[in-house]
């Protein structure tokens, strides 16, 4: 009686296992029926009123259609006024809004301006139809021997004016 009581127990295991298999095998089909559309390569460019406003390349782009937004990861962001280039936004992750052109950069970013700035910042938003760029975070600003630092800032063109909300240090 004891050995047949194994055996059944043995069989009852295995029989768990195998169908805990299948539920697994279950799981990853489903999954891999809700791979979104990935793009590597990406490149969008924003022109209004027949002027470049920014042009965005990045490693790959995953279409969101169901929210309407494209999430972006490791790339680059030029900003224009007109055809005249202002500045590039160097950025790990990104989502374009489509349905308001607006972009919400994530984590770190480092901006080169036009004007030998080198500006490294956190968690950017960018407001199309205000064209204003913004964020609550730190923000420092390295220009020949100097640095600015500060917490949040506001640019409305580009990073040609920045005006930084608190906490002002300049060093030299």
């Amino acid at each position: 009686i004891d050995f047949t009581f194994f055996i059944l127990f043995f069989l009852l295991i295995s029989c768990e296992d195998k169908s805990l298999i299948k539920i697994e095998k279950n799981k990853e089909e489903n999954f891999l029926s809700e791979v979104l559309p990935t793009i590597t390569d990406f490149s969008i460019t924003k022109i209004k009123d027949n002027k470049k406003l920014w042009d965005m390349r990045a490693k790959t782009a995953v279409l969101r259609e169901d929210i309407k937004v494209i999430d972006v990861e490791k790339g680059k962001v030029s900003l224009y006024d007109g055809d005249i280039f202002v500045a590039n936004v160097i950025f790990e992750k990104a989502r374009f809004f489509k349905d308001t052109n607006d972009i919400n950069f994530f984590g770190k970013s480092i901006i080169h301006t036009v004007e030998n700035e080198k500006i490294i910042t956190y968690d950017i938003k960018y407001v199309y139809n205000q064209n204003k760029i913004f964020s609550d975070k730190e923000i420092e600003i390295h220009k020949g021997d100097s640095i600015i630092r500060g917490i949040g800032f506001e640019t409305l063109d580009g990073f040609k004016t920045i005006r930084i909300y608190k906490n002002v240090i300049s060093t030299q």
